[in-house]
């Protein structure tokens, strides 16, 4: 799910090809474990405005999924068929989102047991598997606020990481990272706010300053709001060289989201 929707099978890729089938596995995936009912396929494949034919052309698509898994070597259970819908079974099947949330949350305990290195390594783990957009090859509406969901996973665990990588003192890496997801998801106050801990504490404290500026004005002029309470306390403890302020906040920000 993370990235093109694929299935492997003892690392032998199973030949989900067409959209249907694609939209049909994802959507049988991301309940996982669950009867998915007919009618929500049949929106998740078409949307609100099905064919006439869905029924018949769901039946042909799940016919063509359990035919591409079973030649991948997949048991036959894996999916299976009920008078209300279709499941995917999860004593057959593991999914790269519940192994990346599993990894979230080890670097979430690892944290608290103050040990970030070992949380750094988890999410990096997590951040590997990856592989582009969430259902980056499904066009479905409904499947692509899901997906929108999961984006938003990704980037929280991002900024976990980055906020890891300064509270170890990493700071010229993370100001690399984070000059570009400045750049790519610019209403992301909590990019900006480790962007500017990073830059005071390699002694840049005026681009510090100069990138709250850059955050107001464009949180003014794109969405109408102003900085939220921890970018405004950022700016101050940099005008004020609050270094314990800045220190707690460095100490604090690795796993705070």
């Amino acid at each position: 799910m993370l990235g093109p929707v694929t299935a492997t099978v003892e690392q032998r890729t199973a030949a989900i090809s067409g959209a249907r089938q694609r939209k049909t596995l994802a959507s049988l995936a991301l309940s996982l474990g669950q009867v998915v009912p007919v009618d929500q396929l049949v929106r998740d494949v078409w949307g609100e405005k099905p064919p006439r034919t869905a029924s018949a052309q769901l039946q042909t698509s799940i016919w063509m999924v359990r035919r591409s898994l079973a030649e991948a070597g997949s048991a036959p259970h894996a999916m299976v068929s009920y008078a209300s819908g279709y499941q995917l079974d999860r004593a057959s099947c593991v999914l790269d989102v519940d192994e990346f949330r599993c990894m979230v949350r080890n670097a979430k305990k690892a944290h608290q047991a103050d040990r970030p290195a070992e949380a750094l390594h988890s999410l990096n783990e997590a951040l590997i598997l990856w592989r582009g957009p969430a259902l980056a090859d499904v066009d479905s509406s409904p499947l692509r606020a899901r997906a929108t969901r999961l984006e938003e996973e990704r980037l929280a665990a991002l900024e976990q990481r980055i906020a890891l990588e300064i509270e170890l003192c990493h700071f010229e890496q993370a100001i690399g990272e984070l000059l570009d997801l400045v750049a790519q998801h610019p209403f992301r106050e909590g990019f900006y706010a480790n962007l500017m801990l990073a830059l005071y504490w390699t002694g840049r404290q005026s681009e510090a300053l100069a990138v709250f500026r850059d955050a107001r004005t464009t949180l003014a002029t794109e969405l109408g709001i102003t900085p939220g309470p921890r970018l405004r306390a950022m700016e101050q403890a940099v005008l004020c060289q609050d270094g314990d302020t800045l220190r707690a906040a460095m100490a604090g920000a690795g796993m705070a989201h």
